[in-house]
């Protein structure tokens, strides 16, 4: 059977070939001045790594990570690099936008740096752990939390209105933690309304504050009285920005779905479960997910509202076909677009949702940079940044008492998560009435595995963050820590793993090891077969096709279902309230990242092993 026949709905294949580059693209001669700053611009490659590029370009990691954030989760083939000519100094107010760097002068104790800033000395212990057993020294970098300052100044710069914020131009000198005391907002929700601010504040440069224009009274004295407060603040950036024709509701909504089927190597598909084996191998996952759609779409159909699926082969990275596909999707009007999967062409058909202004869901893990300058782009899948935000809330109410350790694994690509982990944990901590009674966590760089065991305490629990995905380190560990809790001097000594989902891909790991380390892991996907609704969706899909669903079909079961349903309930896909909704493997909660970038799913799954099963946590 073609696969034409298995659609019941449109589809629209474009077949075309693509190539690829054999050479590295090192521009090491054209200087681009974004933001008043001179960079070199490399477009990556397969193969290509940041050792890689902090050679090439001599240039050290870490200067590369802190003008590219989004490379912590990894680099995408396609995606842009800005490589800064030279390094920048540090600047006094970090990325993370709650703490500020004091260099510590001869003399100077914690109790005069407490009185300096008007804070409590625990507050800086709490940002600062090595304290406690080193003190402070001369020429030592310390931490100032800046959400513990309690110094108010009172605004004298003028304001200049916009549509929906106000804007604010920046002078000489001034620092966003300058600007957060001057209008009595934070630095976080200054950094959210602008992108992330990645290049920090330039002179002249116009910014936006996050203090709603209703909320202006007559008097700039009053202003700030009146300003919102964070939960406010996220409350208007998930307020649509975006036209409000699409909220007319239509009898028809037309779904375009651009994926790798590979029509050309795929003669026909069948989809008997003892014929599988006959599918091209890279189409699997399209043709899986793509039952899911339909399945979704079927279910949500009725009388009144009817999905018409439009269907394009983009045969991998072949960017020509995704631009074809945009062609006749943009005769056919379309009013969502699911896809594609690759970077550079999900960057095309984001460029065409912008300038059509059709709302476009990334389904799979995709770079950050995807959502900047961009209010039309949904990415299904958090970053892992945001991962780590559930692992520290889990880490704060469940263990916040224990010997805490966040290991950064020398080799490990992911080792930046530490310091977020670390960060965003000290942050929840300093939320709480007393701050006393929680331990501060423990950065430990390891080669070796072994390295850990003179750090755990014999007599409590051990709670070790250690986000890698190194197979060989994490197997290692995992023997480490269970061959020491059989020994007699660690017979009161307990261990608490926190890992990312691809451990569960180790199969060289015994499942006892899992149990015994009761190991934490924080997944994007998580089915309970057990609920009634997910039973009937199985059952539905095996009707549909004669398999069983895999993750893929759930997948796209769940975008579908979730998009699709805004589009019968409302006419639009784009976000007034805050929502969150749970369905077969996916749990959604679209957070606006910026006021004129998209949406990203801040939701995830934090997974706990009990009777040498996974079960949720959160």
């Amino acid at each position: 059977m073609i696969i034409k026949k298995l659609i019941p709905y449109i589809i629209l294949v474009g077949l075309f070939v693509f190539s690829i580059k054999t050479n590295a693209q090192v521009d090491t001669t054209t200087v681009h001045q974004i933001n008043g700053k001179d960079y070199y611009i490399h477009t990556i490659e397969q193969g290509n790594t940041l050792y890689f590029l902090s050679k090439t370009y001599n240039t050290p990691v870490d200067v590369i990570q802190k003008e590219n954030p989004s490379v912590n989760d990894g680099l995408s083939i396609g995606e842009k690099i800005f490589i800064p000519l030279k390094r920048e100094p540090e600047t006094t107010v970090l990325n993370s936008g709650n703490y500020i760097l004091h260099t510590v002068e001869k003399g100077r104790t914690l109790y005069a740096l407490a009185k300096e800033y008007n804070i409590q000395q625990n507050d800086i212990i709490i940002m600062n752990p090595e304290i406690v057993d080193e003190g402070i020294k001369e020429g030592q970098i310390i931490k100032i939390p800046v959400l513990k300052i309690k110094e108010e100044q009172k605004p004298e710069k003028e304001i200049e209105e916009t549509s929906q914020y106000i804007t604010h131009s920046v002078s000489a000198g001034e620092t966003l933690y300058s600007l957060s005391k001057q209008y009595n907002v934070s630095i976080e929700d200054i950094k959210k309304v602008n992108d992330g601010l990645l290049n920090g504040l330039k002179e002249g440069e116009k910014i936006y504050l996050p203090i709603l224009i209703e909320q202006k009274r007559a008097t700039t004295s009053t202003i700030f009285n009146n300003t919102l407060s964070p939960t406010n603040v996220m409350d208007s950036l998930k307020m649509t920005l975006v036209s409000t024709d699409s909220l007319k509701k239509k009898s028809v909504y037309k779904i375009g779905l651009l994926l790798p089927f590979y029509i050309e190597e795929n003669e026909e598909i069948v989809t008997n479960a003892l014929q599988q084996k006959e599918i091209y191998p890279k189409s699997k996952f399209a043709v899986e997910f793509y039952h899911g759609v339909v399945l979704a779409l079927d279910s949500l159909a009725n009388h009144d509202v009817k999905f018409e699926l439009l269907v394009y082969d983009t045969k991998g990275q072949d960017s020509l076909a995704t631009k074809r596909a945009l062609k006749k999707l943009d005769l056919e009007k379309v009013d969502l677009i699911i896809g594609p999967l690759y970077y550079s062409n999900f960057e095309v058909a984001a460029q065409f949702a912008l300038e059509h202004k059709i709302p476009i869901v990334s389904p799979v893990k995709q770079n950050n940079k995807i959502l900047l300058g961009n209010q039309y782009v949904f990415k299904a899948v958090p970053s892992k940044t945001s991962i780590v935000n559930h692992i520290a809330k889990l880490t704060v109410d469940s263990f916040s008492t224990d010997n805490l350790l966040a290991i950064a694994h020398v080799n490990s690509k992911e080792k930046s998560l530490v310091d977020a982990y670390i960060n965003t944990y000290n942050q929840f901590m300093m939320n709480k009435k007393d701050t006393l009674i929680y331990s501060s966590v423990k950065k430990i760089e390891l080669i070796n595995p072994q390295d850990i065991i003179p750090k755990l305490n014999k007599n409590r629990n051990n709670v070790i963050f250690v986000p890698s995905t190194n197979s060989t380190f994490v197997t290692n560990l995992f023997s480490a820590l269970s061959n020491v809790l059989t020994t007699k001097d660690y017979k009161n000594c307990t261990i608490t793993l926190i890992g990312l989902e691809e451990w569960q891909q180790f199969d060289n790991i015994d499942l006892e090891y899992f149990q015994t380390l009761n190991v934490f892991m924080a997944v994007n996907q998580f089915v309970v077969y057990e609920k009634e609704s997910t039973k009937q969706m199985i059952q539905s899909y095996y009707d549909l096709t004669s398999t069983y669903p895999s993750f893929s079909s759930f997948l796209g079961f769940d975008v579908a279902h979730y998009f699709g349903n805004k589009l019968k309930q409302s006419g639009s896909v784009f976000l007034t309230e805050e929502e969150k909704i749970k369905l077969t493997s996916l749990q959604f909660n679209f957070i606006k990242t910026g006021i004129e970038s998209g949406y990203e799913n801040t939701n995830t799954n934090v997974l706990g092993f009990e009777d040498y099963t996974l079960k949720k946590v959160n």
